[in-house]
């Protein structure tokens, strides 16, 4: 149409085709945004799940090995309380009682000076365990401050002695001493097995 000089869009021709294509290409960008979207949160929610399995993991792994760490160390410490409770036990048993009766002279000759300076004894009767008389008479032949007479007692124990003064009595009882170490050993032992338990 030519007449007064407006000219009308065609709407049947390339133009009508060049909007269908827009508006194809603007549902297509749609399509492929949607679907990038989509493809988007779904790799990110699998990454996320996998980042928490993995996390999940490590931590069950964490505290399986604090659990093995653990028994472990208590696997270890009751093995050296052990050990250590025969080591201190022995010692108790078989080295203290040998020093200790060896030194029963000395610790009787402390006595009779402490008993001299205190109260001036003048003599003392010392009586010791049979298997004593040979180790602890040379001693006091040779350090007594007063004059000694020394018997044996077959009830005394190996480190146990017997002094009668004028005006007392003392008893030197290592047994005794013996005893209340190797009930304090053993109890301390006791404890740590309960704590361990």
């Amino acid at each position: 149409m030519s007449g007064g000089g407006i000219t009308l869009e065609e709407f049947s021709g390339p133009a009508r085709k060049s909007r269908r294509a827009d508006a194809g290409d603007s549902a297509l960008a749609e399509a492929q945004l949607a679907a990038f979207d989509k493809g988007y949160r779904e790799g990110w929610d699998d990454a996320a799940k996998a980042h928490a399995e993995e996390q999940k993991a490590i931590g069950a792994d964490l505290a399986r090995a604090l659990d093995d760490m653990s028994f472990t160390y208590h696997e270890a410490r009751r093995a050296m309380l052990g050990e250590m409770r025969e080591l201190v036990t022995g010692i108790v048993s078989k080295v203290l009682p040998e020093t200790l009766t060896g030194s029963l002279g000395l610790m009787i000759l402390e006595r009779i000076e402490a008993a001299v300076k205190s109260r001036s004894e003048v003599s003392v009767e010392i009586t010791v365990a049979p298997g004593n008389m040979a180790r602890v008479e040379p001693l006091l032949q040779a350090e007594a401050t007063i004059p000694v007479r020394l018997a044996e007692e077959p009830s005394l124990g190996p480190g146990q002695a017997a002094l009668r003064f004028a005006s007392s009595e003392e008893i030197i009882d290592l047994d005794a001493v013996l005893a209340g170490i190797a009930e304090v050993v053993d109890g301390f032992f006791e404890g740590q097995a309960t704590r361990e338990g």
